[in-house]
């Protein structure tokens, strides 16, 4: 446990940044002076910086180790909040987002692979646990965002402060981690160089689709979530900052013990309640009259979504290949994915309001139950049942997690 709290430190910084910026959207968007729409094509170029970078992450790690790669990546997002403050033009912002969403990448491929290492070093489970402290940042993030923006903290500044911070608090973290997450893979001199990258197989698809169809509806939210909020039911910063914060607190909860459930239920099942669940926080969020009915919808959606991720990825390592191959390739397709939903939601709440954004995305979750039974494990698995987070894969490769 206190291994995990150790490299939790580096989940729990790239949420809370994250969070802090996020949640002060309305504000943004005043500051800027754009629309809906345009501010979506501004957050477009998040995920291509990420796509771009999950290309060179793996030659970095081979070269820096993946826990440097990991902090550095989180330092470049951190300086990046000073950027978003600063800049006064929505074009600007969208370079300054492409390079936190390259930072983000570098953070979340390094972490990942660096806990992977641990646990397969180890013997121990790490992963789960992570990203347990990365929800957990992202409600600490939303709530300092709300007291900065209740006491009428300039954008600038709260912002400043934040970067300021984070790349300090790198140095921290630097030292926290574990030795084993510093150590690079070591290849025979004779191995063949492996790919950047690998295209999903036709196997893959129908889990991409499972994992991106709830996945989708979380992005919404954190995109959208506290601009929704303001402009439906006018709370405080501070109030809308705790109904926001409630999504991401009971996704750690849920991350904490779905192992447990995992243990014991079929991947499929769990997938269906998961999207059953989201479908249902979603439509309370969507037509709440009172923020705490809105705080209480966000809650039940954070725990419709906190396992599908995970479980995606966990089941991508059990297709026929190599694990870790199909796993990067998975991470693949779903950002390139992304691509498309901030420019399409901001499009669509821009023309028809944020509400028919919203519920733009109940045909997606309900895609996550339909494509359910791609999370179960092959028939041939003896063992019968899908294997853990981080867990070797059972023949060749190991398997990673995205946040």
């Amino acid at each position: 446990m206190f291994t995990a709290l150790r490299i939790g430190t580096l989940y729990f910084g790239s949420s809370f940044l994250m969070a802090n910026w996020l949640t002060r959207m309305p504000d943004l968007l005043a500051h800027l002076g754009v629309d809906k729409a345009t501010m979506g094509l501004a957050l477009f170029l998040g995920p291509v910086g990420a796509l771009v970078t999950a290309m060179i992450a793996g030659p970095l790690m081979d070269r820096f180790a993946a826990a440097r790669v990991s902090v550095w990546g989180l330092a470049l997002a951190a300086t990046m909040l000073f950027g978003i403050g600063l800049v006064g033009h929505w074009m600007l912002l969208a370079v300054v987002l492409f390079f936190a969403g390259a930072g983000n990448t570098l953070f979340e491929i390094g972490g990942n692979a660096g806990v992977q290492r641990l646990e397969v070093t180890t013997g121990g489970k790490y992963m789960a646990q992570c990203h347990g402290y990365w929800s957990l940042g992202f409600v600490a993030g939303a709530l300092s965002a709300g007291l900065f923006g209740q006491f009428g903290v300039p954008l600038f500044w709260h912002l400043a402060t934040m970067a300021a911070s984070g790349v300090l608090a790198c140095v921290g973290i630097a030292f926290l981690l574990p030795g084993t997450m510093y150590e690079r893979v070591v290849r025979p001199v004779d191995a063949a160089k492996p790919p950047m990258f690998t295209l999903p197989s036709v196997g893959l698809i129908g889990l991409c689709v499972m994992a991106t169809g709830v996945t989708l509806a979380e992005g919404a939210v954190y995109d959208w979530g506290t601009l929704f909020l303001r402009e439906q039911l006018q709370p405080s910063p501070f109030w809308t900052s705790v109904a926001y914060g409630t999504f991401p607190l009971t996704m750690f909860v849920g991350r904490v013990v779905g192992d447990w459930f995992r243990a014991r239920y079929r991947a499929s099942s769990i997938v269906r309640v998961c999207a059953t669940t989201t479908a249902i926080g979603l439509l309370g969020f969507i037509f709440s009259p009172h923020v705490a009915i809105s705080g209480l919808s966000l809650a039940l959606m954070g725990v419709g979504v906190s396992l599908v991720m995970p479980i995606g990825v966990a089941a991508a390592g059990d297709k026929p290949g190599d694990a870790a191959r199909n796993v990067a390739a998975m991470s693949m397709i779903i950002t390139a994915i992304f691509l498309l939903a901030p420019p399409g939601v901001g499009f669509v709440a821009e023309h028809f309001g944020l509400t028919a954004a919203f519920l733009l995305m109940l045909p997606f979750v309900a895609m996550s139950g339909v494509f359910a039974r791609e999370a179960d494990p092959p028939a041939s698995d003896s063992a019968g049942q899908q294997k853990m987070i981080g867990e070797p894969a059972a023949i060749g490769g190991t398997n990673a997690s995205a946040t």
